[in-house]
């Protein structure tokens, strides 16, 4: 048989077919392999990344619960479409990989009300949800909330309304899933809550703070109206516990802030030390102060690292006395630090602070 040249050579663009072919096969190859590698090792040598967890305040008491459910049904969908992707197939197939739940590092206000704090090693739904609260202006989340208010002769009737109207609608925003307590103080200290009163016998420099079932408890001025004193060890000062914040518990708490008299004095220390020491302490503290109350910031901020690390968010009514103080109690805790002006403006503490000139007509 003769075999003719034309049918010995092979067509040219067979060939070039043929070779392009060969080239995307390789090229698809060398891209899944490199796939493989970036997924499978560079993510073991890199720095962990920070994961922002956001937060928000549910308005409806049901909440919550849906914006779990929304954002539970997000991460399914999700999952089930990388479970179904061609890449994670070849991962299933050629490699075991133990895989950890991210440990959340950072916490910001935003939409997805998973509440504040550290969720630790995964993201904690449950025990870990809490919730959020604004007071003037300072927004904060967390599950025990209390508020620790300036209730001394020195505050002007205004003051007290202002302060009284926003507490009554601070807590009447509050889920009905986190818990709250109210100390009000001047020389000594008490809670707003029926039962508690105080009684200043004599010359007015010594209080004794009475519980519902009638105990007492000595509070007494050391040096003057801004240095004041618990007689007895901190174990003994008055205690009390957290209140859900349901609609009956906030109206009682609100009616009896608003009934309460004044009373002389004015130190810092010993109400948020009595707050402090509450079981199991609070997330957040709102502390608000007409003036200077005689402290130290330092023993007030050692004090509350061993006994829960509240966040303490500061409040000047209406002046800039103790301003630097506050300030610092605030940063020192993780907390803000805010002026409510003449007005009720509010004023943030650090832009004050880089202008103090700029705001002395609202103060």
């Amino acid at each position: 048989m003769l075999f003719t040249a034309e049918s010995t050579v092979e067509d040219p663009n067979k060939r070039n077919r043929k070779a392009t072919a060969i080239g995307i096969a390789v090229a698809i190859h060398v891209f899944l392999i490199l796939t493989f590698l970036f997924v499978a090792v560079i993510p073991g040598i890199r720095d962990e990344p920070e994961i922002v967890a956001q937060v928000i305040a549910p308005t409806q008491t049901n909440q919550p619960q849906m914006e779990k459910k929304a954002v539970m049904k997000q991460v399914e969908q999700a999952s089930a479409a990388m479970a179904a992707s061609p890449i994670a197939k070849m991962l299933r197939a050629n490699t075991a990989a133990k895989i950890a739940a991210p440990e959340v590092t950072k916490v910001s206000d935003g939409p997805l009300g998973f509440g504040e704090g550290d969720f630790g090693s995964g993201f904690g739904f449950g025990s870990g949800m809490g919730s959020g609260a604004t007071f003037f202006g300072s927004r904060s989340a967390g599950k025990r909330f209390l508020f620790v208010l300036d209730h001394s002769a020195s505050m002007r009737d205004s003051q007290v309304t202002l302060r009284n109207n926003e507490l009554e609608k601070t807590l009447s925003s509050l889920s009905a899933n986190v818990q709250y307590q109210v100390i009000l103080f001047a020389g000594g200290a008490l809670f707003a809550q029926e039962g508690w009163k105080y009684d200043n016998r004599g010359t007015g420099q010594r209080y004794n703070i009475i519980d519902p079932k009638g105990n007492k408890y000595p509070f007494f001025a050391k040096q003057g109206a801004f240095d004041w004193e618990f007689d007895g060890p901190d174990s003994r000062m008055p205690r009390e516990r957290w209140l859900p914040a349901t609609k009956s518990n906030v109206e009682r708490t609100v009616e009896f802030v608003k009934g309460v008299e004044k009373f002389y004095g004015t130190d810092w220390g010993l109400a948020l030390k009595m707050g402090q020491l509450m079981s199991p302490p609070p997330d957040v503290i709102f502390f608000m102060s007409d003036g200077t109350g005689g402290n130290e910031p330092g023993p007030i901020l050692d004090f509350n690292r061993s006994h829960g690390r509240s966040k303490i968010n500061t409040f000047a009514m209406q002046t800039s006395a103790g301003a630097k103080e506050f300030n610092e109690i605030a940063e020192g805790s993780g907390g803000e630090f805010v002026i409510v002006a003449r007005d009720g403006k509010i004023i943030k503490g650090r832009d004050y602070l880089r202008n103090p000139s700029e705001y002395s007509a609202d103060l």
